[in-house]
């Protein structure tokens, strides 16, 4: 991992590793290749070209690709040893080496890898290589936040992060990072335990498929359910998605829903709002909620994309309204719009009704664009008379203005002669009672009185009072 260092300066440095090396370590615990669950090799130009297929026939099953730094640009190998580990099968994370000495430099360096990675299928750590002469005389905690500005910055693209330094780094300046570590230490066991997943144990490996020696690393946490191809994950108490091996942001559409991952990556549960509309995802699973749908005892209704509808929604032959001043909850029984029409929707599933309904005990007509019917009213079997005020259909006696009618048990508006409490009254054409006149019927005439009673001619009742 260490940049490439030729004749006596890399003979001096190795020599200087050693002698820091066997300094006694704080950790008392050792890492060992008889723990390792894989073992693999991390490459840079400095190996120059690469038979990967042979690599992964040694039995390497990961590489540590370096991608480049901010003084050298990308690495001229990045694309090819990238592409073809991946296509000899070999997970692939990517490094690169530091030169931040400040957070915002650091931050910097994290987007120029984004950059660089962008379109390349990167499914192992992207790890932060931070050993420089620039960092030796930063303190722990400015060592500390130049880590966490790269990391998470890799973290918030999707990515998972991991840090690079030796065995005496980790000890004496970094005890307190608690990112994945890969720490090198040259030796039969890494004397150090801390949170270690990758050792890099040599610089002198020899592998088939590589033309001279190779870093060569032990690896001791899994990453199979940390870093996946597609799908959901935990992470520290949370759930992510991943697709493509990288953790996802915002809407994502899986197993023939949608889930909403927020600026985190983190599943969301519950009502979530954006520029887009209002969605319910569920607190079982983070599904967004479809159709009609019951949250918190309430009726909604969502689009197949989730957003939560106001306002009418027709459903096959039947309409439903969720009223806007409401939240959108499903609107049951009574309701006046703007224009003052009147509806009533099902108590039981809230459809609008519409035609002949009882309701309360009364009776109501409501068209087929569910407005409620008032007034006279003509139908296929009859005239009828809907309130005015309430709607209802009328019984009996009706008085309007200055002209009286009569509605039979049916709620028929009554014509011709008809008897009411054993008395005949005589009702036109239209309904309309008369009162006080002559009436001429097949020929025959006859006479109502002023309250409209039907008397024969030849009989007519004098009111009170006549001489």
């Amino acid at each position: 991992m260490r940049k490439r260092k030729t004749g006596l300066r890399l003979t001096a440095f190795f020599l200087a590793a050693a002698v820091l090396w066997m300094l006694p370590s704080s950790v008392s615990h050792a890492v060992s290749a008889s723990g390792a669950i894989a073992q693999g090799v991390d490459v840079s130009m400095h190996n120059g070209a690469i038979d990967w297929s042979k690599v992964a026939g040694a039995g390497m099953k990961f590489t540590f690709i370096k991608v480049g730094s901010t003084k050298s640009g990308i690495d001229p190998n990045f694309a090819a040893n990238i592409t073809n580990a991946q296509a000899a099968g070999l997970k692939t994370g990517v490094y690169l080496y530091s030169y931040a000495t400040t957070p915002q430099a650091a931050a910097d360096e994290a987007n120029l890898v984004l950059q660089w990675i962008d379109g390349y299928t990167v499914n192992y750590p992207v790890v932060f290589d931070i050993e420089d002469k620039c960092h030796k005389n930063l303190s722990e905690q400015q060592l500390i936040d130049i880590i966490n500005a790269f990391c998470t910055t890799i973290d918030a693209a999707g990515y998972y992060p991991m840090v690079y330094s030796n065995k005496n780094m980790f000890v004496n300046k970094l005890s307190i990072c608690g990112w994945d570590k890969w720490v090198a230490q040259y030796n039969d066991s890494c004397e150090y335990n801390n949170n270690v997943c990758f050792w890099q144990y040599s610089s002198h490996g020899s592998v088939n498929g590589f033309g001279s020696r190779v870093d060569v690393n032990y690896q001791y946490k899994d990453y199979s359910q940390l870093i996946i191809p597609e799908g959901f994950i935990e992470h520290n108490g949370n759930v992510r998605f991943y697709r493509n091996w990288r953790m996802q942001k915002g809407f994502v559409d899986y197993n023939n829903t949608r889930y909403y991952l927020d600026g985190a990556g983190n599943l969301v549960r519950g009502w979530f709002s954006d520029q887009t509309g209002t969605y319910y995802l569920s607190p079982q699973d983070g599904s967004i909620a479809r159709g009609q749908c019951v949250v918190d005892g309430a009726d909604y209704y969502f689009t197949a994309e989730g957003i939560k509808m106001t306002g009418w929604v027709v459903l096959g032959d039947q309409r439903y309204y969720y009223e806007p001043s409401n939240n959108g909850i499903m609107k049951r029984e009574w309701f006046s719009d703007a224009e003052g029409h009147f509806y009533f929707f099902d108590r039981t599933d809230g459809h609008m009704l519409t035609g002949d309904q009882v309701i309360d005990g009364a009776r109501y007509l409501f068209g087929a664009d569910g407005i409620r019917v008032t007034g006279m009213t003509e139908r296929e079997d009859g005239t009828y008379y809907y309130d005015t005020a309430t709607g209802q259909l009328m019984y009996g006696f009706i008085t309007l203005s200055d002209k009286t009618y009569y509605a039979d048990e049916a709620g028929h508006i009554v014509t011709g002669v008809y008897t009411i409490d054993n008395q005949p009254y005589y009702f036109d054409a239209s309904g309309v009672l008369i009162k006080n006149q002559q009436v001429v019927l097949d020929g025959i005439s006859y006479y109502t009185t002023p309250d409209g009673i039907f008397m024969p001619a030849e009989e007519p009742v004098q009111e009170e009072g006549a001489a």
